[in-house]
């Protein structure tokens, strides 16, 4: 893009989200190692206006296959649905030019709700890998030097002027004297754990943004170079993008005098902003926490974190630097994916979260020899915290591993079961700002005459269940909220097979802490699944003969599947009834299906990332009635086969197989791996099961029988729980 970089640099610098990462010099320096650039122009629509919005595009092989990347952009007023769209179609075209499988942006767009639902809408969804900072501290700079050092913590102020009373001074690195900088790096990363950049990549930073957007400033005593940092203004925000130090004369607080010294530069240029670049994720999301969509800003020194609690690693020590500077919280959307090759993107879904829970896994507790003899501290102190947003539930479920999401802990699913008698809250645990895990909470007293209350966490808890430690605690948090909102039991049913290592570890811990397999589960404890993230060709060769027989002569025969929507839902909740009927079990009324039905189609028709749903009718020419149907319900990776019925018109035209056969495709077009089939035999090797003859029916579809660990209870009386499950028994023994 080099022919057309003079006129590219022009619309970022005059657009009001323009970043230093849209520019092409930016584009110019990634070019350098690794990654080739294109620019896209979305034209004004008068012939004589600037252009209305733009993305810097990078390309990069990951894991042999190409990425599109678009850092901090693109550049577009959001609240613009046409022109949003208008340029995400022309992203997604040069994207696929390149044969990119995704095409990943990460806006400069504060974290709220309306933002969320805007990128939603724009077809994109939280991505699993996220690239720049997310959250950060920023600093104003429109009030006087004397204003901003008074917003500073005091010790602050003092080390910065401390450092001037011992004789550090700072100044402006020149080109040739790049090798300052790049020592006191190297050092930096050796110290603290992190790989650094080659000598030629800040060579060519120095090249392509120094000269035109920032300076290298060094601090040093007596000649010693001490630190080092580079610091870039563009438009009206200065960002402070890489940091070294060495270990000697730190007690003259060169880094203080470094930052006063760039905050300064910063506002002689005109800057209204000091970004400072990275802090731990947590904290922001802390912060995001008690915005409202007014958006008064967070103090980083008010945010509700006790820093003397916080661990030592990562970026933790750096938050505690940066907070004295006398900024506020930010935290931006993060990276957000558009798919352009599914099955490739599911690969890298996966790797991702491999990745991340092998670097979660092997990461090393430092501790100095100093630390070693030491008393070890108090135990940093476990929060629930709650969620009050979708928005911010659904981005707890991208933290998380992805095998622990379950649409029965979805934002959507609580809302149905709100509109059903139960109350419902949704709880983040975390310790020292690590996630441990969430969990949606459900309770409601089940008698109006007695006063018991009982709660359940359906499909839950979400944590990584190979965690043995964040286990325990997510489970001790459970009980104590059963204990605070008095109920007589709480149950789970964990989304965990019983036979793999984590689900006869949890099954020891849960016994350890008193749990009980419960006498009522009220989900199928096991059920079966079909891996359908293949071609048709090789999901349709898996399926017993019979069954693929039986697709074809259906659609012989003239049945057709469509996709219904809510003025079907009546139809179908006949043939329910008539299933119902014909085969001995128990429904609800139209009214809870109809409500649950409705959220989830809604919910897939404005292009939910996470969570969705489908009604497919089959349907034959020759009667004005559908001849069956099922609903479907999506969340993340999985599709559940959750409602199905029949009727006994046409069955020998083999409906229910051409029917789940549609499904099966339409969950794979969804981006879904999995097909559940919500339902196996209790006890497989039983052939008095109930579900038996279900289960030869599925079984022929390719479906696998996964063992789950079943319904648990928790009771702070355990006399009372036995006197509570009884009394049920006994009930329902009268009733029958």
């Amino acid at each position: 893009m080099t022919e057309h970089a003079a006129d590219w640099n022009e619309f970022v610098t005059n657009h009001a989200a323009g970043h230093l990462l849209q520019t092409s010099e930016w584009a110019a320096l990634k070019c350098r190692f690794g990654w080739r650039a294109r620019s896209v122009l979305l034209p004004a629509a008068e012939p004589d206006r600037a252009a209305q919005a733009g993305a810097l595009i990078l390309f990069r092989k990951s894991m042999g296959q190409v990425l599109a990347y678009v850092p901090r952009g693109p550049l577009v007023d959001w609240s613009d649905a046409a022109m949003t769209n208008d340029l995400a179609a022309r992203m997604r075209e040069v994207a696929r030019q390149e044969g990119a499988f995704a095409l990943k942006i990460e806006p400069d767009l504060l974290d709220t709700a309306a933002n969320r639902q805007r990128l939603e809408a724009a077809g994109f969804h939280p991505s699993p890998q996220t690239i720049q900072p997310r959250s950060t501290i920023v600093v104003d700079l429109q009030p006087d030097v004397d204003a901003i050092l008074a917003r500073m913590k005091s010790k602050w102020r003092y080390n910065i002027r401390l450092a001037a009373r011992k004789g550090v001074r700072v100044r402006e690195l020149e080109a040739h004297e790049l090798p300052l900088f790049q020592n006191l790096i190297e050092e930096t990363g050796k110290r603290d754990g992190f790989p650094v950049h080659s000598s030629a990549y800040y060579q060519d930073a120095y090249k392509f943004l120094a000269s035109r957007w920032g300076a290298f400033f060094l601090a040093s005593y007596e000649d010693e170079p001490l630190a080092s940092i580079a610091v870039f203004g563009f438009g009206s925000s200065a960002c402070y993008l890489w940091g070294a130090s060495n270990n000697r004369r730190r007690n003259l607080m060169p880094n203080h005098a470094l930052q006063w010294e760039a905050i300064r530069w910063a506002k002689e240029r005109g800057c209204a902003r000091y970004d400072l670049w990275g802090i731990p994720d947590e904290i922001g999301a802390v912060a995001t926490g008690l915005w409202h969509e007014a958006r008064k800003a967070v103090s980083a020194d008010a945010a509700p974190v006790d820093v003397n609690a916080l661990p030592a690693g990562d970026l933790w020590g750096v938050f505690r630097f940066k907070q004295g500077f006398g900024g506020v919280l930010e935290r931006t959307v993060g990276a957000w994916d558009m798919p352009l090759q599914r099955s490739v993107y599911g690969l890298y879904r996966a790797a991702m979260s491999a990745k991340d829970h092998a670097a979660k896994s092997k990461r090393p507790e430092k501790k100095s020899e100093k630390q070693a003899t030491q008393r070890s501290p108090s135990p940093v102190e476990v929060a629930l915290e709650p969620i009050v947003s979708a928005a911010a539930w659904d981005d707890l479920a991208t933290q998380l591993p992805a095998n622990s999401s379950h649409v029965l802990q979805s934002w959507t699913w609580g809302a149905v079961k709100a509109a059903n008698g139960w109350r419902v809250e949704r709880w983040r645990v975390q310790r020292g700002g690590r996630l441990l895990g969430a969990f949606q909470w459900l309770w409601r007293q089940p008698t109006q005459g007695l006063p018991l209350r009982v709660a359940y966490v359906p499909k839950g808890p979400l944590l990584d269940w190979s965690d043995d430690e964040a286990t325990a605690l997510v489970l001790e948090q459970i009980e104590k909220l059963c204990l605070r909102r008095r109920c007589l039991q709480v149950k789970i049913d964990p989304d965990v097979g019983e036979e793999e290592p984590a689900g006869m570890r949890l099954k020891s811990l849960l016994r350890q802490r008193n749990w009980r397999f419960s006498p009522e589960q009220i989900q199928f404890k096991n059920t079966g699944l079909t891996d359908v993230d293949q071609a048709d060709e090789q999901l349709l060769a898996r399926f017993k003969s019979k069954w693929r027989y039986n697709i074809r002569l259906a659609e012989r025969r003239g049945i057709a599947v469509r996709c219904g929507g809510p003025p079907d839902l009546a139809a179908f909740y006949r043939l329910y009834q008539e299933t119902s009927a014909r085969d001995g079990f128990l429904i609800r009324p139209f009214a809870y299906y109809d409500a649950l039905w409705r959220m989830f189609l809604e919910r897939q028709r404005t292009g939910g990332t996470q969570t969705g749903g489908a009604l497919l009718l089959a349907e034959h020419p020759q009667e004005s009635q559908p001849v069956a149907g099922l609903f479907l319900l999506r969340h993340a990776r999985q599709t559940i086969y959750f409602n199905g019925a029949s009727s006994a018109r046409r069955r020998r035209d083999m409906p229910n197989y051409l029917l789940q056969w549609r499904a099966m495709q339409w969950a794979r077009a969804q981006g879904c791996a999995i097909y559940d089939w919500w339902g196996a035999p209790t006890a497989p090797e039983d052939p008095n099961d109930p579900l038996q003859g279900v289960w030869r029916f599925k079984r022929g579809f390719a479906a696998h029988m996964a063992l789950h660990m079943g319904a648990w209870d928790w009771s702070p009386s355990p006399l009372l729980w036995h006197g509570y499950h009884q009394g049920k028994s006994l009930l329902l023994e009268l009733m029958r």
